[in-house]
């Protein structure tokens, strides 16, 4: 993933990892982009927004945002993303084994392994593909947290890593098995 720097969120970043991604895929990139306006948005099913034009054809895309972070992530096909700054999580002092006993599935409860090193970032791994799931879906909540677990998924394939240049921040993206896909990523917090 690319960290795109920002001072101001004025939408510059998530244009700019649009037009690398546009290039990177090797679609042409309109001319209003180059000059700071978005493509049309369109609606799916359940207000999933996405861009078409004749130029694009269909370009897929979700965001997420955490505390001066915002990842962008765009593709041929349906994608989802989620992030969490894992440092901000930390300093609120959630129940971590109440939240996944309500809402993670039983392999995803044993994954996190509670009282064992790193249980509270399993738990952050777990939580950001769920959710990076429900947007590449599209049900959003309705779908249920308990309904599926992240590790048995027979239609997407998740990736979670750390961000670079904050690497307290953990990322998941939600794509279909062998989907194309390209994330931005713009930050305007420290590195610790």
């Amino acid at each position: 993933m690319k960290l795109y720097q920002y001072d101001e969120d004025d939408g510059s970043a998530f244009r700019e990892a649009l037009i690398d991604y546009l290039k990177a895929s090797g679609k042409s990139v309109p001319a209003p982009l180059l000059h700071g306006e978005l493509p049309e948005i369109k609606l799916r099913e359940h207000g999933k927004p996405y861009f078409s034009g004749s130029e694009l054809g269909d370009v897929f895309f979700s965001r997420s945002h955490t505390n001066g972070c915002e990842v962008a992530c765009f593709s041929g096909a349906e994608i989802g993303v989620d992030c969490e700054d894992i440092l901000a999580r930390k300093d609120r002092k959630p129940d971590f084994e109440k939240v996944a006993r309500r809402y993670f599935t039983g392999d995803e409860q044993n994954y996190i392994a509670y009282g064992e090193p790193g249980a509270e970032e399993r738990f952050f791994e777990v939580w950001t593909k769920k959710e990076a799931y429900m947007k590449y879906t599209g049900n959003g909540f309705s779908e249920g947290f308990q309904s599926f677990s992240v590790f048995d998924l027979k239609d997407a394939e998740i990736m979670t890593e750390r961000l670079d240049g904050a690497p307290h921040i953990i990322c998941s993206v939600c794509s279909g098995r062998g989907e194309d896909s390209a994330c931005g990523v713009r930050s305007d917090i420290s590195n610790g």
